[in-house]
């Protein structure tokens, strides 16, 4: 049986030349298949624009340190100390370190000799597609459940927006400035701010209803608005429940690991003339500053 085939994390623009492959020598060539998925799921994650990509995982989990609020100041405040008198004990609260265990994630697919020998490669097409799609669904899916644990006990980072279906941008009733987009996006930072952290957020995660509406509202004037308010990217996704979005601060937010990169096996079994391509990751996402994440709610 042919070994494991890994694609680094995250997936990087795959490189190969012609675009020629028949069923037979896909089967015969794992790699192909990798760089397949690889370039189908390439622009479709949420992971890698929330998620910083750390070193291999070794042990089956990662131990790190989740910042909370309190670490910013001491639990005591500093006092005036008159010459010779002794200086206060401030002390600290010490944290206990949280354990992200690794995830696998996979699946796989059969080819019978039929349809190599007839070669079908648009049902392989279809079933490599199919087979992408579903680890991109997976993986942004548990990017987003990362997320919504790591606020779930903070109560500050969930605020309740405005309802951007209703804006009326125009006339005798047109809407107040407050209850527009843009305040939602300005009321966030203006959080994160109070939070002391240094936190900017400059990604927005919608689900595709939340960027029509915002492309109804603001038309051309969208990508100058939301660069007025510091966010670089927008990103829409089914993943992302309609009705909320989450604005995070890239790059602040945690990492993702992998113990074993994507990679693709194929394997063939004899006595019902299949050949079996099995895709499969483990990776592992964890939450550093929950604080750089916020959710917005009553969007529509």
């Amino acid at each position: 049986m042919p070994s494991p085939t890994p694609v680094a994390y995250p997936l990087g623009p795959p490189t190969y030349s012609g675009n020629t492959l028949t069923v037979d020598n896909a089967l015969q060539q794992p790699t192909r298949i990798t760089r397949r998925i690889a370039d189908l799921t390439l622009q479709k994650f949420i992971v890698d624009r929330i998620f910083t990509t750390g070193d291999m995982v070794k042990g089956g989990a990662v131990v790190y340190d989740q910042a909370l609020l309190n670490e910013l100041y001491t639990d005591r405040d500093v006092e005036y100390v008159a010459p010779g008198d002794e200086f206060p004990n401030v002390t600290t609260t010490r944290t206990s370190p949280k354990v992200a265990p690794v995830e696998k994630w996979g699946g796989k697919f059969f080819v019978t000799d039929e349809a190599k020998d007839r070669n079908d490669i648009v049902g392989f097409n279809n079933q490599t597609t199919q087979l992408a799609n579903t680890i991109v669904r997976k993986l942004n899916a548990r990017a987003v459940e990362t997320l919504e644990a790591a606020i779930a006990g903070i109560a500050s980072l969930t605020m309740a927006g405005h309802s951007w279906s209703s804006v009326v941008t125009g006339g005798a009733s047109q809407t107040n400035n407050s209850g527009w987009p843009q305040a939602d996006f300005a009321n966030a930072q203006a959080l994160a701010d109070g939070d002391e952290l240094g936190v900017v957020y400059d990604l927005l995660l919608v689900n595709p209803i939340q960027k029509a509406q915002l492309a109804i509202v603001y038309g051309a004037a969208l990508p100058e608005v939301l660069k007025a308010n510091g966010i670089d990217e927008m990103f829409a996704s089914n993943r992302i429940t309609a009705g909320t979005a989450y604005e995070v601060a890239r790059g602040q937010v945690g990492g993702i690991q992998m113990e074993k990169p994507l990679g693709t096996e194929v394997y063939r079994e004899e006595k019902t003339e299949r050949t079996w391509v099995q895709a499969s990751a483990r990776p592992v996402f964890y939450v550093t500053n929950p604080y750089s994440i916020r959710k917005l709610t009553g969007l529509s």
